[in-house]
Formats: structure tokens, C-alpha cells, sequence
């Protein structure tokens, strides 16, 4: 190819090489309708469910392809929820205390299989009767080392969580509730030790260890192993107990965890909790050596622990895993007086959906589900889409005939799909439906469904305002329209004979 104009052929290089490093997932066009049909269905569930704020977070690899707060923080102050903002991350805090466990082992400062008595010589807990193992740190971060599962004090009710004296002390007033291996036992109780470890293991403090050790190294600048009490209210969200029956909820109020602080004593946010999950999905692709090994990570992630049927909890080194719909998730869940945590990624996709509410009365599950089922395809298919291009770029050289050109076409009517889109449905009663424009038509869904992308309702264009309702296999159904005002914006979406009204 013999090249005229040498600057022009330099300028569109660099104009593929730029776009390429600039293309991200979050600017297509079908992630960003799916995006905000799930803003829509969040907003309305946590207005359902009277939740005063959540956090949430979609991370793509190393993109965070959405994150944003909602609601408050603090209803007292309404001061507003951001991605920023810190929540209680309850027994997620144990990812981190795992990791660190897991960290000692590798640098041949502590032993998995040493029993946990020759670790930490207060620990007076006798054996169970016929027991065959020890207790050791192998078991407790899989759950399985027949623990009590919480410690002497009767904490989840007062919220006075013990000190660390009185934790060492009370082992000696326990006793196990199985032998190790026995069955599955979840236990605060264990993760706690674990945190004891650690600091006998490291010669420091576990907040010292974990703070410098794992959190700096990430850049989790927003993320504390201790809850940061001073900021409750402002940017630390305040935790509220149940609805009364005039629909108001209280505060919980401040507290610290203490001595459980390895197993609940995390404090952190949507976005830091985003820098974490890319953090995995960069080590797993890698390999190497950073924070942990990745052969390390994968051993976390892998089952140490499943039900004797495979019926029941499937646990790794601290992770838990899960099937849904025939995909396994890797994560964990938090609970705690005033906050809910769930943090979910599906390490075969690059995927962490990451959600927190400042109640514990509604599952912040139901959010990281709807938002796995809303978006995981777009992001999956945008992805796959740029790394095409990416390759056909770099695998080409532009000659000016890969410029595309405005067809002059004009037998297919060019429609602004964007007036249509919107929430429509009728106040007072339990049913909207929020409406946005994809790559190939309309597509909505129900605002109250549990699971939002169960029955979306697609819509193709056929004439003016005029749709033709799609069904999941591709057949053509019914026809559907929308009224517009004066000023040329949908009003209402007719179906069946009857109307919605826009909403907003």
C-alpha cells in the first residue's frame, strides 16, 4: 500500500491506539441502559423496603463500571450515601483476616496445622470427647473446627463486644460443640482467634498488620479494621434497627468490636471494597506474587469444605462458595447490628457485584442477584465486543477505508428511542416499570420483581410511536405504544388496552 499522506496515516494509528486504551465497558451502549433500568429497580427497592441508604458497586476486571450511593447515610444529618461511603462490613472483615493468616503461612511464620493451643498458650478450651484432630487454623478459616460459634459474652444483644482479655479468659469457660470435621459450624469465635494468631505470629498488633500488610498495599484508603466510630453519622453510615409500626426506624448507635474485630470489626465502602475485588481478578490472571501468591488466592478460593451430599455450605479458606442458576460465586456475606454487607464475584468473568445497605432487616443479597442478572451479559458481550476490535485493530493498518460513512439510506426511519425512556406506572400501586433504550430496542423491567431480568419486556420499533412486543425466544407478540405530549416526550405506555403514566 503505497501511503500518500504519511501525518494522516500517524494520526489515525494514534487514534485507534487511544481508543483503545480509553474504551471501556461502562460506555456501551446496552451496559449503560441496563444500568439504569438497575438504578431505577434499586431506587424503588429500597424505597419499598423503607432502607435509609446503600452503596453499590459493578467492577469489571480492573473497570469499576458503576458504583453510586443512594438514600442516606444518615437520615438525623441527611447526609447523603455515596460509593464512598463506610458501612460495617461484618463478617467480610474475615476475607481480610484469612488473607493474613494465609500471608504468615507462606512467609513460614505461622502453621495451619499447628494446633491453635501451641499458637496461643492462653487458649484453655478442652478437647471434645473422642476427638481426633486438634483445632487448628486449617479448620477454623473453613468453619469446620467444631468451635462454639460465638465467644462467652453475650454480644449480638447489648452490642458490648469483649476485650480481648476477656476473650482469651472465656475459652476457658467453652467447650466445643463438635470434633473437628465433624460438620460444618460457623464461627465468629474461630476468625477471632485467627486474629490473635496473626499477632502472635507477626510480633504486632493485628490492625497494625492488617493496616500495613494488606490494606495500604491496595490503597483501601477507606477501609479500617476497626469500626471508625468518631465519623458515625457523617461518613460512616449510622446503622438503623427495624421499622415500629408508624414505619420509623431508630438508630442502632455507635460501638466498637474489640476483641471480634478479625471476624466483624471491618469498616468500609463500595468503591474500596471495588479496589479489592480487582485486586483478585488481577492476581488470579497474572500469577506472581502480590499481597499473597496466586496459587495461594486460588487455594483460598477453592472448596476445602463441602456437606457430606453437597447440600450444604461449601466453604474455602475464609471465602465461601456457592452455585446459583449452574454458575459458582465466590464471596461472602456480613450481618451486624445496623449494617448488611454482600460481596459477590464470579472469578471466571472478572465480575464483583458489591452491595451494602445500614440495616439488617433486608438482605443486601436480593441487590447483588438483581444486579448480577442485569448486567453480567451487557458486560460480558461489551467486553468481548472491545476485545475484537482491539485485536482487528492492531492487526490492521488503516488505509481510509475503515472510515465508516453516513449511509444515504433513508428507507429505514431513524427513531430517538430516547424519549421513550423512563418509569411508568401508577402511583400508589405496585407496579412500574422503568423503560431504556438499547442497541436494539426498548427493554424493561419490573420494578417490584425480586428478580428484575426475569421477564423483560422488549420492544422493537415499527412505526411512529408504535412497538411490537418481543418474547424471550424471539417471537413477535402483541403491539404496544406510548402517547407523547406537546413538547414530543413519552406520557404514558399503552399495552393491552390500558396505560401507565410517567412516573419521572
Amino acid at each position: 500500500m503505497k501511503v500518500k499522506n504519511k501525518s494522516y496515516l500517524i494520526f489515525s494509528i494514534l487514534i485507534m491506539i487511544t481508543g483503545n486504551i480509553q474504551a471501556q465497558v461502562k460506555d456501551d451502549k446496552d451496559v449503560k441502559a441496563n444500568i439504569n433500568l438497575a438504578r431505577e429497580w434499586i431506587k424503588n427497592q429500597l424505597e419499598y423496603d423503607g432502607v435509609p441508604g446503600a452503596s453499590i458497586a459493578v467492577v469489571y476486571d480492573q473497570e469499576v463500571v458503576w458504583s453510586e450511593g443512594f438514600g442516606f447515610s444518615s437520615l438525623k444529618g441527611k447526609v447523603k450515601a455515596t460509593a464512598d461511603t463506610k458501612y460495617s462490613i461484618c463478617s467480610v472483615s474475615k476475607l481480610f483476616t484469612s488473607i493474613g493468616v494465609m500471608q504468615l503461612r507462606d512467609k513460614n511464620k505461622l502453621s495451619i496445622d499447628a494446633p491453635i493451643n501451641s499458637i496461643l498458650p492462653w487458649y484453655k478450651m478442652p478437647q471434645h470427647k473422642n476427638q481426633e484432630e486438634p483445632v487448628t487454623l486449617r479448620n477454623i478459616l473453613s468453619h469446620v473446627s467444631g468451635l462454639p460459634r460465638e465467644a462467652v459474652t453475650p454480644y449480638w444483644v447489648d452490642t458490648k463486644f469483649p476485650s480481648h482479655k476477656t476473650l482469651q479468659q472465656g475459652t476457658g469457660k467453652q467447650k466445643p460443640l463438635y470434633k473437628p470435621y465433624e460438620r460444618f459450624q460457623y464461627s465468629n469465635l474461630g476468625l477471632s482467634l485467627a486474629g490473635e494468631a496473626i499477632a502472635q505470629a507477626s510480633g504486632t498488633d493485628f490492625h497494625t498488620y492488617i493496616k500495613n500488610n494488606i490494606l495500604t498495599p491496595l490503597k483501601m484508603t477507606n477501609t479500617t479494621s476497626e469500626l471508625p466510630i468518631e465519623e458515625y453519622g457523617k461518613s460512616f453510615a449510622a446503622g438503623y434497627k427495624l421499622r415500629n409500626a408508624q414505619g420509623h426506624r431508630d438508630e442502632v448507635g455507635p460501638y466498637e468490636v474489640k476483641a471480634l474485630a478479625p471476624a466483624a470489626g471491618f469498616a468500609s465502602s463500595a468503591n474500596d471494597l471495588a479496589k479489592f475485588a480487582s485486586w483478585q481478578f488481577r492476581l488470579q490472571e497474572k500469577g506472581g506474587e502480590d499481597i499473597l501468591k496466586a496459587t495461594t488466592l486460588r487455594e483460598m478460593q477453592r472448596v476445602q469444605w463441602t456437606a457430606p451430599d453437597m447440600d450444604g455450605a461449601t466453604w474455602g479458606f475464609g471465602f465461601a462458595l456457592w452455585q446459583d442458576n449452574n454458575k459458582t460465586f465466590v464471596g461472602h456475606g456480613g450481618y451486624c447490628p445496623g449494617y448488611r454487607t454482600s460481596f459477590v464475584t464470579r472469578v471466571q468473568d472478572k465480575l464483583a457485584i458489591i452491595a451494602m445497605v445500614n440495616v439488617n432487616d433486608v438482605s443486601p443479597s436480593k441487590l447483588t442477584k438483581g444486579l448480577h442478572a442485569l448486567l453480567s451479559e451487557p458486560i460480558k458481550q461489551a467486553a468481548k465486543t472491545q476485545a475484537d476490535e482491539a485485536s482487528d485493530n492492531n492487526n490492521s493498518v488503516p488505509d481510509g477505508s475503515s472510515i465508516k460513512k453516513l449511509s444515504n439510506d433513508t428507507s429505514q426511519e431513524i427513531v430517538d428511542l430516547s424519549i421513550y425512556e423512563g418509569v411508568f406506572g401508577l402511583e400508589g400501586w405496585p407496579w412500574s416499570i422503568a423503560i431504556a433504550a438499547t442497541s436494539d430496542g426498548l427493554k424493561g423491567i419490573d420494578l417490584f420483581d425480586d428478580k428484575p431480568n426475569q421477564r423483560p419486556l422488549k420492544l422493537k420499533h415499527e412505526e411512529g410511536h408504535v412497538f411490537r412486543v418481543i418474547s424471550k425466544n424471539g417471537e413477535e407478540l402483541h403491539s404496544a405504544y406510548f402517547e407523547l405530549d406537546k413538547q414530543g416526550k413519552a406520557i404514558r405506555f399503552w399495552e393491552h388496552g390500558q396505560y401507565a403514566e410517567r412516573l419521572n
